[in-house]
């Protein structure tokens, strides 16, 4: 049994919906793995995954940590790449980034981890359409990625860090060769497929 946290972003972009919040939050509360689940809500603001992970890991100390966004539409993408970079884009706060950079002392890129290969083959196997993407926006999104992969590199019992971008809630995408909507159900089953990924790959 391992304590994993599950990380999700707050809606942005004037959007109603997160889709990472509904899936992290209904696995959490109907998941049937031996582990512990966390939740951890990460507001859209430039600076605050930082501190929010840091917090959260010093309080459950887990051995895995599943971070998920909202991406584009038609995949669930595993991202491989966190560049050191923040875009000139407003955040919830209607702010600015301070700095261009997310860590003025940081490499230019940190590479994911995880063994995102055969993780992405699994899914695939499972009927979902899952690609592998180098491009993880530099938004909140890649300021998370790349945070995970800086604090994995001190915390020695932190084993698996990991972050996909799902489609947008209430979109739709194409499932066993049919149209299906992005919907609540169907983040539930995927968020519980990677779990069972990464547990069937020893990563948890």
């Amino acid at each position: 049994m391992s304590h994993i946290l599950l990380t999700r972003f707050t809606p942005f972009d004037g959007r109603e919906f997160n889709a990472s919040w509904i899936a992290a939050r209904a696995l959490v509360a109907a998941h049937r793995s031996e582990h512990v689940l966390h939740g951890l809500r990460i507001p859209v603001c430039w600076g605050q995954p930082r501190p929010a992970i840091a917090q959260a890991i010093a309080r459950w100390q887990p051995r895995g940590i599943i971070a998920m966004g909202e991406g584009a539409k038609g995949a669930f993408k595993i991202e491989t790449l966190a560049r050191n970079q923040r875009a000139p884009r407003k955040d919830n706060d209607g702010r600015l980034p301070t700095n261009p950079l997310i860590d003025p002392q940081g490499p230019d890129t940190r590479p994911a981890s995880t063994h995102y290969s055969a993780l992405c083959a699994d899914l695939t196997r499972a009927g979902y359409p899952v690609q592998l993407s180098s491009d993880a926006g530099a938004y909140l999104c890649e300021e998370l990625l790349y945070t995970l992969e800086a604090l994995k590199l001190q915390h020695t019992n932190l084993k698996t860090v990991l972050f996909v971008h799902l489609p947008p809630f209430g979109s739709e995408l194409e499932l066993h060769g049919k149209l299906r909507q992005c919907d609540t159900a169907l983040l539930q089953q995927f968020a519980a497929q990677l779990l069972a990924s990464l547990d069937a790959q020893h990563l948890l």
